[in-house]
């Protein structure tokens, strides 16, 4: 009996003792992570306050593109959409004037219209403004080729310069119907096609031939690039230039 006492008190004694040391090593051990909490804290303090806020600012670009700091900015860049667009209405306009002049010496078994159009050009107009456009029967040429590279360059027109894609679309949307309302409607009722495919495909077009470019760009231009570009963004060509001081200079 006595040796059962025995046995029963020395695994008290020792049941008691175990949760002794375990709470002094529990103890010990939120002693340490305080500790350790305590210097991450200063160190990430101090790695804070050497950062200068003002030169770690991150502005996202409009696109997907990687951005090089030693890049020279676009053409008006940092101008405000009312000065681009400027811009791009200028380079526009010529474009659709030399674009008008060709239609006007294209035979008329091709565009369509009546011989004597230019008699009823303002009427034609003003009778186009009151009337829903129609699906027109211009070789496809026209519709599906032509009409999409008029849209690409109405939008590269505001996108070569910053713009945002948004913006850009918005701008082609707006000289598609232009064209359609005003210009071309001197001679032909508006197309139901043109008003759909020049700003939906252009600007799909445009954005694609805008990427091509500004990765062909960041490293400089060779002479090939240089010639892809004046064919398929030449309002870029005509923005930008391939000078020093709106893109890199191509290192041997």
């Amino acid at each position: 009996m006595e040796g059962t006492i025995n046995r029963s008190c020395l695994k008290a004694t020792a049941f008691v003792l175990s949760c002794f040391l375990n709470l002094m090593l529990f103890a010990q051990d939120k002693e340490l992570d305080e500790f350790y909490h305590s210097q991450q804290l200063s160190t990430a303090t101090i790695n804070f306050q050497k950062i200068d806020l003002k030169t770690q600012a991150i502005t996202l670009p409009d696109t997907f593109l990687p951005r090089q700091s030693n890049v020279p900015l676009l053409r008006n860049e940092n101008a405000g959409i009312g000065k681009k667009i400027g811009r791009a209405e200028l380079l526009i306009g010529g474009a659709e004037l030399v674009g008008i002049t060709a239609l006007i010496f294209t035979p008329k078994k091709v565009t369509g219209w009546s011989p004597d159009w230019t008699q009823d050009a303002w009427n034609n107009m003003r009778h186009s403004l009151s009337m829903l456009p129609v699906w027109d029967k211009d070789d496809w040429q026209i519709n599906y080729v032509g009409h999409p590279i008029a849209g690409s360059l109405y939008y590269n027109s505001l996108r070569s310069q910053n713009a945002s894609i948004f913006h850009s679309f918005l701008f082609a949307t707006a000289q598609s119907f232009i064209w359609e309302y005003i210009i071309e409607a001197t001679a032909e009722k508006p197309s139901t096609q043109d008003l759909i495919i020049t700003p939906i495909v252009g600007s799909l077009l445009g954005e694609s031939v805008y990427r091509l470019t500004m990765n062909m760009r960041r490293n400089g231009f060779n002479f090939f690039e240089k010639v892809f570009v004046i064919i398929s963004n030449p309002m870029f060509a005509i923005n930008n230039g391939f000078g020093a001081r709106f893109n890199p200079v191509k290192t041997p």
